[in-house]
C-alpha cells in the first residue's frame, strides 16, 4: 500500500514537473515495480507453504528473473521518445525504496517464531495448574543431607 501510494504522488509529481512524458514513464515505473514486488511475495509465500526447503533457490531464481527483465526493458527503452527516461528511473528507485522500507517494517514488527512451540518434547513443557501434584509420600520427600 505505502508503495501505490508513492507510486500515485511520482505520477503527479513528474505529471506536473515533466509533462505527458513525465506521467507515461512514472506511470510505467510504478506499474512496473508494483508487479515485480508483488510476483516475488507470490512466489516466495506459495514455496514457503508447499516446500520450504527450496525457499532460498526460489528467492534467488525470482530475483535473478527480474534483473534480467529489467536489463531487457532497460536495453529496449534506451533511446525511446515514448515517455521521459529519468521520471521513469527515478520512479522505480523511489518505489523500490519505499516497497523495501515498508517491507522491513513489517517484518520487524512481526514475531516470528525462530523455534516451533508445538514441537517441544513433553518433558520440557510447564505443568499447568490443571495438572495435580502426587500427594506427598516418604519417597518422594527429599532426604536431608547426610542420613535418612
Amino acid at each position: 500500500m505505502p508503495t501505490a501510494v508513492a507510486g500515485a504522488i511520482a505520477v503527479v509529481l513528474c505529471t506536473v514537473l515533466v509533462g505527458g512524458k513525465g506521467l507515461i514513464g512514472a506511470l510505467l515505473g510504478s506499474v512496473i515495480v508494483l508487479a515485480f514486488f508483488s510476483v516475488t511475495i507470490v512466489v516466495i509465500s506459495r514455496v514457503a507453504q508447499t516446500k520450504p526447503e527450496m525457499l532460498l533457490g526460489y528467492a534467488m531464481l525470482t530475483y535473478l528473473g527480474k534483473i534480467v527483465f529489467l536489463a531487457v526493458l532497460m536495453v529496449a527503452f534506451k533511446h525511446t521518445t515514448l515517455f521521459h527516461f529519468r521520471s521513469f528511473g527515478f520512479t522505480m528507485l523511489g518505489l523500490t525504496l519505499v516497497w523495501l522500507a515498508a517491507e522491513t517494517r513489517a517484518v520487524l514488527k512481526t514475531k516470528i517464531f525462530y523455534a516451533d512451540p508445538s514441537a517441544m518434547p513433553d518433558s520440557l513443557k510447564l505443568k499447568t495448574a490443571a495438572q495435580k501434584r502426587p500427594e506427598s509420600t516418604a519417597e518422594s520427600e527429599p532426604t536431608p543431607l547426610g542420613g535418612r
